[in-house]
């Protein structure tokens, strides 16, 4: 029973550095490094914005005179929106332009710091760009039938899926699997 225990330790060990999870320490008393960017917020009047429109943002608790690259993220797809500079006191306010290229669905709206850490996120749904009509469109000709377009289904792209996990989180799932097996293993013996 000690040889596989120490067989699923040496396993876990392994695969956690190689699968970008938190190493454990060697020393005692050694702690996890803490969330550096755990307070920002970004915030907006608007949870929902067409393709192509503005988007006003605002954000506050982001670090004094940093610099911070604003990204559009979803499911399958990221757009850049530019780059945002926090005020002495941490503050920003812009009108941020959706590019008129964005699929619509589900997107978040996330601030990411020098260091390449995601600040900040906001939830967005991106609804179709609004068509323009040239000018005399509203004109029809008497008995003109208009269709109406058929109802829209997602697709796979608008979907939102959570797109990674900490370090501590795969290690916990490691713990669990590696337990799980563990258990396992034992119930079997104990049949025998």
């Amino acid at each position: 029973m000690i040889k596989a225990a120490s067989i699923r330790f040496a396993l876990l060990a392994a695969i956690l550095p190689a699968a970008g999870g938190a190493t454990f320490p060697a020393t005692a008393g050694a702690t996890l490094p803490s969330v550096v960017h755990e307070k920002a917020v970004l915030e907006s009047s608007r949870s929902s914005v067409p393709a192509g429109a503005v988007l006003p943002l605002d954000g506050r608790d982001f670090g004094a005179g940093e610099s911070y690259v604003l990204r559009l993220v979803g499911a399958l797809r990221e757009y850049d929106l530019g780059e945002v500079e926090a005020d002495a006191e941490g503050l920003f306010s812009i009108e941020l332009a959706i590019p008129g290229s964005v699929t619509p669905g589900a997107y978040q709206v996330v601030a990411v710091a020098p260091d390449g850490d995601v600040a900040a996120r906001l939830d967005l749904t991106v609804l179709e760009a609004e068509a323009v009509a040239p000018e005399g469109a509203d004109e029809r000709p008497a008995g003109e039938v208009v269709h109406e377009a058929a109802p829209r289904v997602a697709r796979a792209d608008e979907m939102p899926i959570e797109r990674s996990r900490s370090g501590l989180e795969w290690g916990v799932i490691g713990l669990l699997i590696g337990g799980a097996g563990g258990l396992g293993l034992g119930l079997l013996r104990a049949g025998r």
